[in-house]
């Protein structure tokens, strides 16, 4: 419920004021990557914007529980893994002292958050165009707005020459009984979370990207992980082959997979909680855990919008420019339903942005060099493209790769798992996709974003000289291996 935090972030005190004006040029509804990008643009323009957050900060999910904390516990882990793993090559018998808690992460990610929401304070006070409310705003038509203040003391109705909706996503709960006994990212990932410790048995449902790095991180821990997913296979929609050495670390991390099982219960027994499922067969099973996670998904946050005519099937309907259907009013961020991710709410943001300041749709957002990242171990990542959906496409289509284990940054670093792998269509030699799996392949994949963004040939990333030693010579080394 919009407004309703265990631990709010800090603020500054006069973001809890009413707004300065009745009327603004453009109102932004929501201050995570899709909201506030886009302020800061149409600031820099001259535009006079008030932007509206029931957080009272900006950053959104992605920083008051998603990618931001979530990341930061993983590469601590992750970290530590790997000096054990170094120590061990080289015969240190110390190795098992060299070890990271669940809550010396969680220490961690509550300081980068700290961090970052000290900084935004501060980049909005750099925007004196900007009025930012912590607040919750109701959307009366396509030009006014109430916001009253969290704590009920102050309404005002606002009109504006033009909205930026950027409201985010809620987490799915599926609907079935007992949904109330799981945790998701909020008590996982939270800030300030009071949930610092886990138990050494998990059930998680969900096999998506973020069910699988959970999975991934606790087996890395020891904990015993569980994953029921619905569908025949983890990570619905990538590569095969990532899927398949996905499965196979998750294995070795004694994490089990569950999949063709649909959860329809949950309950608790004592100490335990039992998930129970049904197969496509129609017979059933249940798997015990000391805590549940739902990791199904996320929907977008809509609700309010359908006086305005811009929701469709679930989702606000954009244009390429960010425009909806009502010309005053653009969208950005997970409302849309698209690539759920911040990175590419960030872009829509400041696309929208661009083309209000220019009065028409001159920009657009290129959706198909969006990269997504899987952040196991080793990291998954994909951009553009893959195989099957080339094929699909029915593209006269060859890849190219390169192995890890043959580069020196990845020999040096003892991280010589995966491969590099180009997507290219034959007949242009453009590359029209990527496929990475192995160390940093979240750093990796930008570059290969950026090829299929300007429809660079293979060769352009062939002559590219990468500076040595450092894995990102293994996409050179990859596209060298194109021939006709």
């Amino acid at each position: 419920m919009l407004g309703k935090y265990p631990v709010f972030p800090p603020a500054d005190r006069e973001f809890e004021d009413p707004p300065k004006l009745s009327n603004y040029d453009v109102v932004v509804i929501g201050g995570g990557g899709g909201g506030y990008h886009g302020a800061f643009e149409l600031s820099k323009g001259g535009y006079r914007v008030l932007m509206i957050d029931d957080k009272g900060n900006l950053g959104g999910n992605c920083l008051y529980e998603g990618c931001i904390p979530s990341k930061a516990v993983y590469m601590t882990i992750y970290l530590m893994e790997k000096v054990r793993g170094i120590l061990n090559s080289v015969g240190n018998k110390d190795v098992n002292a060299v070890r990271v808690l669940w809550e010396n992460a969680i220490d961690h990610k509550d300081n980068i958050q700290y961090i970052r929401y000290l900084q935004h304070i501060r980049e909005i006070k750099e925007h004196e165009n900007v009025d930012f409310i912590k607040g919750v705003a109701e959307i009366l038509d396509q030009r006014r707005i109430r916001v009253r203040a969290i704590d009920g003391s102050w309404t005002r109705d606002i009109e504006a020459r033009q909205l930026l909706v950027a409201t985010g996503s809620v987490p799915i709960k599926i609907p079935v009984p007992g949904t109330d006994l799981a945790i998701g990212s909020q008590e996982l990932f939270g800030y300030k979370t009071g949930y610092r410790k886990v138990p050494n048995d998990i059930i998680i449902i969900g096999g998506g990207y973020i069910g699988v790095e959970v999975a991934s991180v606790l087996g890395s821990m020891g904990v015993k992980a569980t994953i029921v997913e619905m569908l025949p296979r983890i990570l619905a929609g990538w590569d095969n082959d990532i899927v398949s050495r996905i499965e196979e670390k998750l294995r070795a991390k004694k994490v089990e997979v569950l999949t063709n099982s649909r959860v329809i219960s949950i309950r608790e027994e004592g100490s335990q909680k039992i998930v129970e499922f049904q197969r496509p067969d129609g017979s059933k099973g249940y798997v015990t855990g000391s805590e549940v996670i739902m990791a199904v998904g996320r929907r977008p946050n809509v609700e309010g919008l359908d006086n305005l005519g811009i929701v469709e099937k679930g989702h606000v309907e954009v244009e390429p420019s960010m425009k909806t259907r009502v010309p005053n009013i653009y969208a950005a961020g997970d409302v849309l339903g698209k690539f759920m991710l911040y990175h590419a709410a960030v872009k829509e943001s400041v696309v929208a942005a661009w083309n209000i300041l220019h009065g028409r749709s001159i920009y657009e957002v290129n959706f198909n060099s969006i990269p997504m990242t899987i952040f196991t171990e080793p990291e998954a990542a994909m951009v553009g493209l893959n195989e099957e959906a080339a094929k699909a496409r029915g593209i006269n289509y060859v890849t190219v790769s390169y192995p890890l284990e043959d580069d020196a940054y990845a020999q040096i670093m003892g991280v010589r798992e995966g491969w590099v792998k180009l997507v290219i269509e034959r007949e242009s030699q453009r590359i029209i996709g990527g496929v990475i799996y192995g160390e940093a392949a979240s750093m990796l994949i930008n570059e290969v974003a950026l090829a299929v963004a300007v429809n660079a040939r293979v060769k352009d990333a062939a002559l590219l000289a990468h500076q040595h030693p450092t894995i990102f010579e293994s996409i050179d080394r990859a596209a060298i291996r194109f021939s006709l």
